[in-house]
């Protein structure tokens, strides 16, 4: 990100996520800015949920030293780590466990597929197919309307953007797991989906949840 100092402090900015803008702090604190209106009850989510993930899970989360409201931003202490390769593969797995076996009424609850991918597939379709050459567009098709298989699960806690710039590696373990403004009650399988389609493709899974996971990884693309 781009570096600068502001009254003797150090100011990295990281300006490249879709959600939130954000600024490291003399490397030692972040400072998250939502970018826009409909990420404000997302964060406010964040706020009431965090606490309560920082004393159940073996990881360390964001605790949000500051939040204002006007203007709405958050700031918490940098978690140290680098994003996850292939290590720590029982760590990542047992947080994987302790949080999806987490209760809350932090989250709303909502049908899954009614709730977002029902809708995301129709969007899909008007967009992107129409993109596509006649082949590529016969197999598309199969793909999304996996999205009416989406089910026969008990909806659970779930991070549901478990990339490796959010699962951060300390001295070969897994340290923290940061940005939770995606957190929702759903499919535990999305939390799966690059761990099993990346570096741990031979954890034992339930072959229906490895089923998911691979939809939603061939998914992201889209």
């Amino acid at each position: 990100g781009r570096v600068a100092r502001v009254r003797g402090m150090s100011v990295v900015e990281i300006d490249d996520g879709y959600d939130f803008k954000v600024a490291i702090l003399d490397n030692a604190w972040v400072v998250r800015i939502p970018r826009r209106s409909q990420v404000f009850e997302a964060l406010e989510r964040e706020v009431a949920l965090l606490p309560e993930l920082a004393a159940a899970l073996p990881v360390k989360v964001p605790r949000f030293e500051l939040v204002s409201r006007e203007p709405l931003f958050v700031i918490y202490r940098l978690i140290e780590g680098q994003p996850l390769v292939d290590e720590d593969s029982d760590g990542v797995r047992a947080f994987l466990e302790t949080l999806h076996a987490l209760e809350t009424d932090a989250l709303p609850r909502a049908d899954w597929a009614a709730a977002g991918y029902s809708e995301l597939r129709a969007k899909l379709e008007r967009l992107v197919l129409p993109l596509l050459d006649a082949d590529e567009q016969r197999r598309s098709r199969a793909l999304l309307a996996e999205t009416d298989t989406l089910g026969g699960f008990e909806s659970c806690v779930i991070h549901a953007d478990l990339g490796p710039e959010h699962l951060l590696v300390h001295d070969g373990v897994l340290h923290g797991v940061i940005d939770w403004g995606d957190a929702r009650l759903g499919d535990p399988a999305l939390d799966y989906a690059w761990l099993l389609n990346g570096p741990f493709p031979d954890w034992d899974v339930d072959d229906e949840l490895r089923r998911r996971a691979r939809f939603y990884h061939r998914l992201g693309p889209w």
